[in-house]
């Protein structure tokens, strides 16, 4: 079995559970990601209920809110929640994150 592949993938799925302590209010969340060739995700976006957003890539791996998932996932692991390019780059270009000044 490879531990790479030759393509970028990009998966998008909603977590039905919130952050907990500080960050309850925030509701629930989607999750959009960036798997890079190595399996890592390169770019998370996270949009919550609220309308607060958070995005993690390689020039920000972590803050005080959470952090880049730092998890190998393989196609089984989130096969079903795959998207395309397109719409992962329509997300990442529009919402605005509230834990970076500027992306």
């Amino acid at each position: 079995m490879s531990l790479s592949r030759k393509v970028k993938k990009y998966y998008k799925w909603f977590w039905d559970e919130s952050l907990g302590g500080d960050y309850d209010a925030w509701g629930t969340s989607t999750y959009f990601m960036e798997i890079g060739i190595n399996l890592y995700p390169d770019r998370q976006l996270e949009v919550y209920e609220n309308g607060n957003v958070l995005s993690y890539d390689g020039s920000h791996h972590a803050d005080d809110f959470g952090r880049l998932c730092d998890q190998r996932l393989g196609d089984g692991d989130i096969q079903e929640f795959e998207i395309s390019k397109l719409e992962f780059e329509q997300v990442w270009q529009t919402k605005v994150p509230i834990n970076r000044s500027s992306i």
